[in-house]
């Protein structure tokens, strides 16, 4: 006759589990005393649905403090401005002679600042006709025209536009007058 005890069924391997880990939930939250004998009390079934919603419960209790925690943290957002940077009004679209006769009337109307804008559309005219982007160099301008022999040129008009002291319409005029001799 064979003497081996018959294996156990997965209700009891569920019923094992289910007080294992009723037993260590309760060492970790004394509170729920009791919890051990829930599965004993009302089946397996219903007390893995009990422990579960225990578990669910205790999950987003956890979850919610994270978040309480993250976002005490995280900086508060920056209110957008209710001012707006206006875009730049787009350039005419002139030819030589027309950012010539705009340096002149600049120059009549004591707006160095606006005639030395118009000085750098007129370079830029009298090298190409071509599309020029307003925020390209100097030297950008030279290489998209592909006249890197004018480098002196386009060195004294950054002089003018950037140098340290604010040019003069003389100064302008000089400018002006040495291109159009090296540009004729």
């Amino acid at each position: 006759m064979d003497r081996t005890a018959p294996d156990p069924s997965w209700s009891a391997y569920l019923y094992a589990l289910l007080e294992a880990f009723a037993a260590w939930l309760e060492r970790r939250l004394p509170s729920l005393h009791g919890l051990r004998d829930l599965p004993t009390r009302v089946g397996p079934a219903l007390g893995l649905v009990a422990i579960v919603s225990v578990i669910v419960i205790l999950l987003a209790v956890a979850r919610g403090i994270w978040r309480t925690r993250r976002d005490q943290r995280r900086p508060l957002p920056v209110p957008a401005s209710a001012r707006t940077i206006p875009a730049a009004a787009p350039l005419p679209d002139r030819d030589r002679d027309g950012w010539r006769r705009e340096i002149e009337r600049c120059l009549a109307a004591a707006d160095v600042a606006a005639a030395l804008e118009a000085l750098w559309w007129w370079f830029a005219r009298a090298l190409t006709t071509a599309r020029v982007d307003p925020a390209w160099t100097s030297q950008e301008l030279l290489a998209h025209a592909q006249r890197r022999e004018l480098g002196s040129l386009a060195l004294a008009l950054d002089r003018l536009l950037y140098g340290a002291a604010r040019p003069r319409p003389a100064d302008i005029h000089a400018f002006l007058s040495r291109a159009e001799d090296v540009l004729a």
